[in-house]
């Protein structure tokens, strides 16, 4: 988020904020009944596996990504 803030305008920065946290709910919406649904037919031990691949992942991928040597101003 301080990235984000530190690149966005002071007078973009509510618009940005709104904008952000309105599509993380929008995901919250979606996503909780899939993973509940996966849950029931998969099991809870193999859907908490596909969640720690999943969190495991996007590690990986921001640490080979240049946002990694972004730097602000």
């Amino acid at each position: 988020m301080s990235y984000r803030q530190a690149l966005t305008p002071d007078a973009l920065q509510a618009r940005t904020n709104t904008t952000m946290r309105s599509l993380n709910r929008a995901v919250v919406v979606v996503v909780s009944p899939a993973a509940g649904l996966l849950a029931v037919t998969a099991g809870y031990g193999w859907s908490l596996a596909l969640a720690a691949a999943v969190f495991a992942v996007s590690g990986l991928l921001l640490l080979a990504s240049p946002f990694r040597h972004a730097r602000t101003g």
